[in-house]
């Protein structure tokens, strides 16, 4: 039987979003080919460096040894008082500076216009900076100026594109949910607050937006928020062990995609 073209849909998260990479690696190692890949926010960076070739246990290496101050700086700018300026070098490295249209694998990164509020689906120009801009966090990064439009992170509007991959060509779509951290403790800083806003915004549009995706791997991490990039190598593995949960019923769901085709 034929198999059925898989593109994959990595969810937003922030830091827990490093939990994709222990996904994709348990995909691999299974020889499940990812055909098409379609990210929001965190799952723009990880699904867009994989769709670029970057080997996974480098990328686990690489997020192991990383610290915020790496990878972002504080500036005055009236529109966000973070640059990803260093994180965007560092992803036009990784990327080798290629457009969207030249990945190794068919790719789309979600984003969304400040102007006009609605969804952005970044499928040409340069990849980093595409990916920039799918990982924006309105009110803490710099907004991303792009082809007259002003664009925040994806997460706002679809935080989990499992409709993106049929656009790209998938037959099976299979989703990476990474849920929710718990609310606990106090908000000490704007950056917290404007988390947790994001988060309540999230979970609204979650409970009213229908899933489309034929199977989803769930990576639960209540206990880890989305600042906790220090946690990289825990998170990774957590990422690694739902995929490994979840592989019987993937295997079933994709024999039973292949005979309805």
């Amino acid at each position: 039987m034929p198999s059925p073209k898989i593109g994959l849909a990595l969810g937003s998260g922030s830091a827990r979003g490093l939990a994709h990479i222990g996904v994709l690696e348990v995909l691999e190692h299974q020889g499940i080919c990812i055909q098409s890949v379609a990210g929001t926010s965190i799952g723009a960076i990880v699904g867009g460096l994989y769709a670029s070739g970057v080997d996974l246990a480098l990328l686990a290496r690489l997020a192991e040894s990383l610290k915020w101050d790496d990878l972002v700086r504080f500036t005055l700018s009236s529109s966000g008082f973070v640059s990803s300026e260093r994180l965007f070098r560092m992803l036009h490295v990784l990327t080798k500076g290629c457009d969207i249209e030249s990945l190794r694998i068919p790719a789309a990164f979600v984003a969304a216009d400040l102007y006009t509020g609605e969804e952005v689906v970044l499928r040409t120009g340069n990849a980093a900076a595409a990916i920039r801009a799918s990982m924006s966090i309105p009110g803490v990064f710099i907004p991303v100026e792009w082809e007259g439009r002003l664009l925040i992170d994806g997460a706002v509007k679809n935080r989990v594109p499992d409709t993106i991959p049929r656009q790209l060509g998938a037959d099976f779509v299979l989703a990476v949910d990474l849920g929710f951290p718990e609310p606990r403790g106090r908000l000490k800083t704007v950056p917290d607050i404007v988390m947790r806003t994001i988060e309540i915004l999230e979970r609204e549009i979650a409970a009213l937006k229908p899933r489309s995706a034929d199977f989803t791997i769930f990576v639960d991490l209540p206990d880890v928020t989305s600042t906790q990039l220090n946690r990289a190598a825990e998170i990774i593995e957590r990422g690694r062990l739902a995929a490994r949960a979840a592989i019987p019923a993937l295997l079933d769901a994709l024999e039973q995609a292949a005979r309805t085709q």
